[in-house]
């Protein structure tokens, strides 16, 4: 009998730290690999041929993919015509609105936001600037998510300076070249070093460019879409959601049901719901909604957590024992607060799993320092 993992999460934690392992399911691209060789070996080929101004085009808009290896000019002149083309879209005048950023950078790279904050070529206005520093605040934040966790149930701040010592050595040269990449590097350097003088506790560098300290010092949840919005109003969007389609359904002469096996009824869609409203419905505080909503949604939510979970332990490093725990402890960084109530994700279950992580790597790095190629080779 199989158990799920959005169902019994907190025994799912607890036995990680014992390598607990999940058979990897064929991906995505492997059954497509293996229904193109069907294919391939009954059809005949078919040839394409390309002008060469077809030719030309293709390797001029493959180019752009790879904005880390574009000139700095390139970069902030793309930046420039991308902030126009967003205005006029959208239909503002400066990249922030009410104190908040009023563009979506998600589509832009690390160097392109990097060549925005340094003002190159002088093509940017400070709205801009301001709004492209938050963002790349924003990409070191969800980096150091689960970091942080471990730092602050294991007291190893340390180990949290140097994973983002790690990400800011991963800028191109471009980045490496600005005052503010060089003033966060050497604050991070200072910070590691006091963090290794006082175990236990975050050291208190009182450096403005120390880009940990900004981190530690945010109270809002991470990595969810709605977590700036209050309980009641999350709640109440999920209401406004669920008349909808119960509005819906009655106009068809139908009605909503919330169980799969149901074969009448129009089934209910939870795709415009994220993970915090999910848990919100589940855990229904203000009996906003009825037992079978709630019912849905928490099936929802424990599916989703399962696929997710799944996904993060089959993309890392299959050799690699702590990859699980690792995981698990990503997924538990990005989790809101109702998440983990519906859940059962509690501070005990997270020392748990990060005494498990800590041990498991204590255990590669004493092979690795004795001179093998890591922890599979003995078992």
């Amino acid at each position: 009998m199989s158990t799920a993992i959005g169902t019994n999460l907190t025994s799912l934690f607890s036995s990680a730290g014992r390598g607990y392992t999940i058979p990897a399911a064929p991906s995505l691209a492997q059954i497509l690999t293996d229904e193109d060789k069907k294919k391939t070996s009954s059809s005949p080929s078919t040839i394409i041929s390309l002008s060469d101004e077809a030719k030309a085009y293709l390797a001029q808009t493959s180019q752009p993919a790879n904005s880390d290896a574009m000139p700095l000019e390139t970069l902030a002149t793309n930046a420039r015509n991308w902030f126009d083309q967003q205005y006029e879209k959208l239909g503002i005048s400066s990249a922030i609105l009410d104190g908040a950023v009023a563009v979506d950078f998600s589509s832009q790279s690390r160097a392109t936001l990097s060549a925005i904050v340094s003002n190159a070529q002088k093509l940017f206005s400070k709205d801009e600037v301001k709004a492209a520093q938050s963002a790349l605040q924003g990409r070191f934040d969800d980096a150091m998510a689960h970091h942080v966790v471990i730092a602050r149930h294991s007291g190893d701040y340390a180990s949290l300076y140097d994973a983002a010592l790690a990400y800011m050595d991963e800028a191109g040269a471009d980045e490496r070249n600005t005052a503010s990449w060089q003033a966060q590097r050497k604050a991070l350097v200072d910070g590691a070093a006091a963090a290794r003088k006082t175990f236990g506790k975050a050291p208190n560098t009182g450096n403005s460019d120390d880009p940990v300290q900004v981190l530690l010092a945010k109270t809002s949840e991470m990595n969810s879409p709605s977590s700036g919005a209050s309980s009641g109003s999350i709640a109440a969007r999920a209401r406004a959601l669920l008349d909808d389609q119960i509005n819906a359904a009655a106009d068809k002469g139908s009605e909503l049901v919330f169980n799969a096996r149901r074969t009448f009824g129009q089934q209910v869609d939870f795709s415009k719901f994220d993970n915090r409203m999910l848990a919100t419905v589940s855990l229904n505080q203000d009996a906003t909604f009825s037992i079978d909503e709630a019912r849905a949604a928490k099936a929802e939510l424990n599916q989703r957590n399962r696929l997710s979970l799944l996904n993060a332990i089959n993309s890392g490093n299959s050799s690699d024992p702590s990859a699980g725990s690792l995981a698990m402890i990503k997924q538990y960084a990005a989790m809101s607060a109702e998440e983990k109530s519906v859940l059962g994700v509690t501070e005990q279950v997270m020392n748990r799993l990060v005494r498990g992580y800590n041990s498991l790597l204590s255990v590669q790095s004493s092979f690795s320092n004795s001179g093998t190629t890591g922890i599979s080779a003995y078992l």
